[in-house]
């Protein structure tokens, strides 16, 4: 019974960090529920079925590409989606960020600019992996915020560029 306790607390204290982020996009959330509409999403369920158990051939037309897909929802293990429609304050966004990223200790991997939408993805892994990845879409009247737990390395992400490199 004690190592069952034990056992317990130590998944307890594992399972903390992984939620710290959610915490801060759940607050977000609620922040503009009053003056948006606002939903959240969990859907790493679907993405473990789609990556387990249907198959490649249903996923696209291309095999390469179905391949590549199953491969990189396997190693996804949550999702959630959080969908904000309505004009967001840019102060408290970046607020946001920077409290993702000084309490929080992710690190921006890039913010990309096109045509009054911004992208912000920021992570927080080990070594090589990517491990939690939280990105900020952020357009004129909206703005998504998708938070993922994964198992995805950089040479995944390199191989996926350079997959879609090729057949371009």
């Amino acid at each position: 019974m004690k190592q069952l306790t034990a056992l317990l607390i130590c998944l307890a204290f594992l399972a903390g960090p992984a939620t710290a982020q959610e915490k801060y996009l759940k607050k977000f959330q609620r922040q503009c529920g009053d003056s948006a509409e606002t939903l959240r999403a969990g859907l790493g369920f679907l993405i473990k079925i789609g990556g387990a158990l249907i198959p490649a051939r249903l996923i696209g037309d291309e095999q390469d590409e179905a391949v590549v897909a199953k491969r990189l929802m396997q190693k996804i293990s949550r999702l959630k989606v959080y969908y904000i429609d309505g004009p967001v304050n840019s102060e408290s966004l970046h607020q946001l960020r920077r409290n993702l990223i000084e309490k929080e200790h992710m690190e921006e991997l890039m913010t990309v600019r096109d045509e009054g939408s911004t992208i912000y993805m920021l992570n927080k892994g080990k070594d090589d992996e990517l491990g939690n990845v939280v990105m900020l879409l952020k357009d004129e009247e909206e703005l998504v915020m998708v938070h993922l737990h994964t198992s995805l390395l950089m040479s995944d992400v390199q191989n996926l560029i350079d997959h879609f490199a090729k057949n371009d």
